[in-house]
């Protein structure tokens, strides 16, 4: 079994210092919602943003949706061999339950996160955890995987090959790859990190790093 975490993503309701923005009001009001209904979208509340601490990593839910779906349509998952963990900027922990089947439609995906937010779980109609929300850090993740730490993906670590970097998650037995767009990790999350590597010297998307790893992980657990 591996641990996945995407770290300090950036998907988060629209902060409260924002919500009275004349923009973010107007914003909001145009898909018929309230600020405290929509997720922040710096294609939308750019503007708005300036004055946010960490502008530069939050805003960019599309990150989350699109590694989601990756990881959901992934053999790796299906078959149960990986847990993955959505962590927020904000301190907030998804647990992506098992047989999960993400909507499709990016609108949708964002009326699912505002709906688990509110709920902070999410069923099928059996009864089944899809989702669940809850406060908490990358540590407390790894902690109840049963990890003390995990291989970290940054720009600045250790150029390894998709196949070295999927041994070195085979044998730890956890990964954490940033959902944010720019910035770096707190210090915090880097001290989770048992080693750091990269796959390139350039900023590489989200998903596509994910797409890879998962790959060269199912030549190792499913050949």
């Amino acid at each position: 079994m591996i641990t996945f975490v995407l770290a300090e993503s950036a998907l988060e309701l629209i902060p409260e210092s924002l919500r009275k923005d004349p923009r973010v009001i107007k914003s909001c009001r145009k898909f018929g919602k309230r600020p405290e209904e929509c997720l922040l979208d710096k294609s939308l509340h750019y503007w708005a943003m300036n004055g946010l601490k960490d502008s530069e990593k939050r805003g960019r839910p599309d990150i989350v949706y699109h590694v989601l779906l990756d990881v959901t349509s992934s053999q790796l998952y299906r078959k149960g061999l990986l847990d993955f963990y959505i962590h927020t900027y904000d301190d907030n922990i998804i647990k992506i339950g098992k047989g999960v089947r993400p909507p499709k439609a990016y609108f949708r995906f964002e009326g699912l996160m505002v709906d688990l937010f509110r709920k902070k779980v999410i069923e099928d109609g059996q009864g089944n955890v899809l989702l669940e929300l809850r406060k908490g850090k990358v540590k407390d993740v790894l902690k109840e995987a049963g990890h003390e730490s995990a291989v970290g993906f940054e720009v600045g670590g250790e150029l390894v090959t998709f196949e070295a970097a999927a041994r070195r998650v085979y044998d730890a037995g956890a990964f954490i790859i940033g959902g944010f767009p720019a910035g770096s990790f707190s210090d915090e999350t880097t001290s989770l990190m048992s080693s750091k590597i990269s796959v390139a010297r350039e900023v590489l998307d989200a998903d596509a790093v994910v797409c890879r790893v998962i790959y060269e992980l199912e030549r190792l657990l499913l050949a």
